[in-house]
């Protein structure tokens, strides 16, 4: 037991075991509502109805510790960032009331259900390109040829980053996760800071330029912002915003294409449905978010001591780490939870995307990608399948999980081909 009482958990998400099946622990870690991992010097928070309720309590929970790195950064790493003028001020994901009410309105605000449906053409286009070259090879990689580049050009036409920069863009954001959420080696995280660095540098340049020269895109309309407010929401503050959301709508829906189309053609009979019926394919999504969720857990830290339901004492200004992966398969929330049902009429109560003042900007694009791509596969490859017996990867870290490869053997015709 833990000094407060609580129940002490050896428990840790970057061993080989959690990474390879998160979700085999979930029954026995549910056996405590909270209990104390000192390999990550956290209270872990495991069933679904505690994790709901803590979510959108900005009173007596701070979001300032998100995106702070949980292996202390080297002084070479930490002098890198320091070149390039590093410092990420509190805005959207990693700020508490009231600055996050206000900036997120702005966010909400600009991704409007107008620019989203002046995007959807942009990416069923550019995705349906994509799984016409994955039909011609036979043999395709969904992570490389299509989960991991769609959210990059997605997320980045929005912001309105310049699609000649993209390539380039993509190859800043690599390992940023285990920089911020694993235990990178000091070398990898020299060289991360280099990319994150230069990343910065980019962001901030291109805040400028929009500054300068408005045009219609999500960027421009935080500039708007900032001229109306130029006090509280400065041209760094648009930067940081756009630096997270670059990352934030790459790695969780390229999990969430890659994790939901493997359980999708696991579970071939419901595969096969929404073959035979696209307006199955929304609920589909909910229940790919929920049952091998893209964000495996996420971190708040407590503002003062907090008394849990059965009497255990989180203490004042502790990391709290809310285990999405077995709240969304709580049996309590979700019956027969450990069954993947693309009819489950409670999916879309899932934890995946939060709850109240933090639920997840970036939601509607996450759920219309994923929507696109399941409407282009089940049309022109209805009878890909999995390629069996291969092994996944993972980049070891404790909030964000998809597989690194995922190899399908292609069978289907190519739009415009008889």
């Amino acid at each position: 037991m833990s000094g407060n009482g609580c129940p002490v958990k050896h428990f840790d998400m970057l061993g080989e075991e959690f990474q390879t099946d998160p979700y085999a622990m979930c029954p026995a870690l549910r056996e405590q509502s909270v209990f104390y991992s000192p390999e990550h010097d956290a209270y872990v928070v495991t069933r679904f109805k505690d994790v709901d309720r803590i979510l959108p309590d900005v009173e007596h929970f701070s979001n300032s510790n998100t995106v702070s790195p949980i292996t202390p950064p080297t002084q070479e790493a930490i002098d890198v960032l320091m070149e390039y003028d590093y410092v990420l001020p509190p805005n959207l994901i990693n700020a508490d009331p009231p600055r996050h009410t206000m900036v997120k309105k702005y966010v909400a605000d600009a991704i409007s259900p107008r620019r989203l449906r002046a995007l959807e053409p942009i990416v069923r286009e550019w995705a349906g390109d994509q799984v016409d070259q994955m039909l011609t090879k036979g043999r395709a990689d969904v992570f490389a040829d299509l989960a991991f580049p769609l959210p990059a050009i997605t997320g980045f036409s929005l912001i309105g980053f310049p699609r000649e920069d993209i390539e380039l863009l993509k190859s800043w954001c690599d390992n940023r996760i285990e920089f911020s959420y694993g235990r990178a080696e000091p070398s990898e995280q020299v060289r991360v800071a280099k990319a994150v660095g230069q990343f910065w540098q980019y962001t901030n340049e291109f805040v400028a330029n929009r500054i300068a020269e408005p045009t219609d895109d999500f960027t421009s309309e935080m500039v708007a912002r900032h001229l109306e407010n130029p006090d509280e929401f400065g041209p760094r503050d648009i930067a940081a915003v756009l630096f997270g959301m670059a990352l934030a709508a790459h790695e969780t829906t390229t999990n969430l294409i890659t994790n939901g189309l493997r359980q999708l053609l696991l579970n071939r009979e419901q595969w096969d449905e929404i073959v035979a019926d696209p307006s199955l394919i929304p609920n589909a999504v909910e229940e790919c978010l929920r049952y091998d969720t893209p964000v495996v857990a996420w971190r708040r830290r407590a503002k003062e001591d907090i008394t849990m339901d059965d009497g255990f004492v989180i203490p004042k200004d502790a990391t709290i780490l809310l285990h999405f992966a077995s709240a969304n398969r709580d049996p309590q929330q979700f019956p027969n939870a450990e069954r993947f049902d693309i009819h489950r009429r409670e999916a879309r109560k899932h934890v995946t995307f939060g709850k109240g003042a933090h639920f997840c900007s970036g939601a509607p694009l996450g759920r219309m990608e994923m929507r696109v791509v399941l409407e282009l596969l089940t049309e022109r490859a209805p009878g890909m399948t999995l390629v069996p017996d291969q092994t996944l990867t993972y980049v070891p870290n404790i909030a964000l999980r998809g597989p690194q490869r995922l190899l399908v053997d292609m069978e289907g015709v190519p739009a415009g081909v008889a």
